[in-house]
């Protein structure tokens, strides 16, 4: 309980330690987010490009076996 009577008795103090540790955390949510959101676009960027890459191998394949069976359908 002495604890909490010496929190008590500076009100001012405590009033400006809670202000601090807000501040604080505002602080890390702010520094959070935006490292959220970096990481997210750039996520989204190198997703995009490896969906193209696949798209192109895919089409390429499909092109390769549509010309390998009317080379086969022809003989």
């Amino acid at each position: 309980m002495k604890f909490l009577e010496k929190l008590t008795s500076k009100k001012g103090q405590v009033s400006m330690e809670i202000g601090i540790l807000v501040a604080a955390a505002v602080a890390v949510a702010a520094i959070a987010a935006y490292f959220y959101a970096k990481n997210a676009k750039a996520a989204s960027e190198d997703t995009t490009g490896k969906v193209t890459d696949t798209l192109d191998q895919l089409e390429a394949v499909t092109d390769s076996s549509v010309n390998w069976s009317s080379i086969n359908s022809s003989a």
